[in-house]
């Protein structure tokens, strides 16, 4: 009987395939490392981190962005722009109003859509945009993030008319508002325009917001600007509307209080400007209160109004720029307030000293013996003290102190050494404890620093050396010195209040901030008013002019060559009632008059008839039948 054979096992070939390659080698199976696993884990786990940042940017971060633009695909979104708050004078009278208007409107994203570019053009030519307007308006705006942007601000109701029948989808008329102020005010309040496209991306604006660009407007923007409403008509997919929601009504803008006294304002305006005629170009008018530095009063002229912006900027006469603040002038006598004040503090010269001027000094010449330099006084004077010196304005007399009499001692009555007198250091030093080197912080633009000349500088400079005759001339406020206006008169609101130099304040409520305390000299101060008394109180005092009004003021006068001693700056700095009291409502007035004759001839008048109007007004008002409000 046959065996039977042993079944035999189907076996694959991959099998035999495996178990041949298996048997032929000697390395055994390993197990897979730790490594490989954490690396894939990791780069999954960046992998999903990069989702979830790029799902996080786009539905978070960038959610509004894509929202309005899935939006304005589908819906049409309008914005109503808020009412800027009104800026007010100290009774509550509006400085700053605002008025109805019409603006143009674009929205890009239907601009597209609709290929309306050409159309567009069109019509804005015909409103006088020219192609190169538009193209400076898209480059300013923010085309991809904004729904709309401006393409002219107050149109006609013409030209509203003209838009509204060409239409055109991506182009449209809307309510605006527009700032209304005249020009006694421009250089307190400013201007307001549209934000650049930076301004749009810092401070989340729209294209269609209106921002402050200068001064009050500026500063306070984001009290006054108000919050936009937003309106949105619905469509379908065929473009037809499905009704209008509104997301939210605007909210008008939080009004500002000034310390300006608007009939201050006006009537300083006026009196200033017709002052000017036949004078130079332009001057300058500030009032303050030296007991708190609240100011009541700020005029530059030339000015400009509202509706003349565009024309300003191109004004040869430059309108826009605020003499008040930004204007660096020469003070002229002036300044011998504070030379006077600090002479007296480092006993240079005493109050019963006397310098006597006999209407020129001379100074040796080295190169030229027979030909000595001589500094002129404006008249021979005779023997003066501090006090006649600063009611008269006697060159000499502060040629004396400031720079001394090296070679003219014969000309100096008193014990003290007066051969150098405060020098170039010295002046500098009393310059600048009355802040004139520095801006004040007044809430307005483009405040300019005062400069203090020193013989380093002018070493640098020049490469000629300092000489007295250039002390001389700094000490009567002229040569290389110049100061800002506004901080010129509030060193002399510093002079009569004692000491204190307050920051300029033109927010009604806002507490007062000392800059400096210089309460140390007020002894000497008080030496400076009597001269300044006399110049208003002496017969022979340059302010005298001011003898007759109804209430004691001091003052000091000065002039100052100018274009090469061509032309005069006439200024005047004086302050009243005395004794200064709160309830007196006391105020400090500066007059600049630009290419005057002198002044007492041109800046004294103006400054008498604003006394006068402050006292009728403001002082006395029931007595003079004046509404004090107004």
């Amino acid at each position: 009987m046959p065996k039977k054979r042993a079944r035999i096992k189907d076996i694959s070939f991959d099998e035999i395939a495996i178990d041949n390659v298996s048997s032929g080698t000697s390395r055994r199976e390993r197990p897979v490392r730790n490594i490989i696993f954490m690396a894939t884990a990791g780069l999954f786990s960046v992998f999903c981190l990069l989702v979830f940042l790029r799902v996080f940017y786009l539905g978070g971060i960038k959610f509004n962005f894509y929202k309005a633009k899935a939006d304005s695909n589908v819906n049409k979104i309008t914005i109503t722009s808020a009412e800027r708050g009104f800026i007010l004078d100290r009774y509550g009278n509006k400085i700053v109003d605002n008025a109805p208007s019409l603006s143009l409107r674009l929205r890009p994203s239907e601009l597209i859509k609709f290929n309306e570019a050409e159309a567009v053009e069109s019509i804005a030519g015909n409103l006088n945009i020219s192609k190169e307007d538009l193209d400076e308006i898209f480059s300013k705006s923010d085309l991809q993030g904004s729904s709309e942007i401006i393409i002219k601000k107050e149109i006609s109701s013409q030209e509203a008319i003209l838009v509204e029948g060409s239409g055109l989808k991506s182009l449209y008329v809307a309510k605006d508002n527009k700032r209304i102020f005249d020009p006694e005010f421009a250089h307190i309040v400013g201007y307001v325009g549209f934000p650049t496209k930076g301004e749009i991306f810092e401070r989340e604006l729209t294209s269609v917001d209106v921002i402050g660009k200068t001064n009050l407007e500026k500063k306070y923007d984001s009290l006054l600007r108000g919050i936009n409403g937003e309106n949105v008509v619905y469509r379908n997919v065929k473009g037809e509307s499905l009704g209008t929601h509104t997301f939210s009504e605007p909210k008008k803008g939080d009004d500002l209080a000034t310390t300006i006294d608007a009939g201050l304002q006006k009537f300083f305006y006026s009196r200033l400007q017709k002052a000017l005629e036949g004078a130079g170009p332009g001057g300058v008018g500030i009032a303050i209160n030296p007991l708190n530095g609240d100011v009541l009063s700020l005029v530059s002229i030339p000015s400009f109004s509202s509706s003349d912006i565009s024309e300003s900027l191109v004004d040869p006469n430059k309108p826009l720029f605020n003499r008040a603040v930004t204007g660096l002038y020469s003070p002229g006598s002036t300044i011998k307030t504070v030379i006077a004040a600090g002479a007296l503090k480092d006993g240079v010269i005493d109050t019963d000293e006397m310098v006597l001027s006999t209407g020129h000094l001379d100074i040796p010449n080295k190169y030229h013996p027979e030909y000595p330099t001589r500094f002129v006084d404006w008249k021979a004077h005779g023997w003066v003290d501090v006090y006649s010196a600063l009611a008269r304005s006697s060159n000499i007399f502060f040629y004396a102190v400031g720079g001394g009499l090296p070679y003219n001692l014969d000309l100096f009555m008193g014990d003290s050494d007066l051969s150098s007198g405060l020098g170039i250091n010295g002046l500098k030093k009393y310059y600048s404890i009355f802040r004139l080197d520095k801006k004040t912080g007044i809430d307005l633009s483009g405040e300019s620093e005062g400069y203090l000349p020193s013989a380093e500088d002018k070493k640098e400079r020049t490469g000629i050396d300092w000489t007295i005759g250039d002390t001389y001339n700094v000490s009567i406020g002229q040569g290389d010195l110049v100061v800002t206006p506004i901080s010129l008169i509030n060193a002399v609101s510093s002079i009569v209040n004692g000491g204190k130099i307050f920051k300029p304040n033109l927010i009604l409520g806002k507490e007062s901030e000392i800059l400096d305390d210089i309460s140390y000299l007020s002894k000497e101060l008080s030496e400076v008013v009597v001269g300044m008394k006399d110049a208003v109180n002496k017969s022979y005092g340059t302010a005298s002019m001011l003898n007759s009004l109804p209430f004691e003021t001091c003052a000091k006068t000065g002039s100052a060559q100018v274009m090469n001693n061509t032309q005069t700056n006439a200024f005047f700095v004086g302050c009243g009632p005395f004794p200064l009291k709160e309830e007196e409502n006391p105020i400090c007035v500066l007059v600049l008059v630009e290419q005057a004759k002198e002044g007492g001839l041109n800046a004294v008048p103006v400054a008498y008839d604003v006394f006068k109007w402050y006292y009728d007004s403001r002082i006395n008002p029931v007595q003079n039948g004046q509404d004090a409000t107004e």
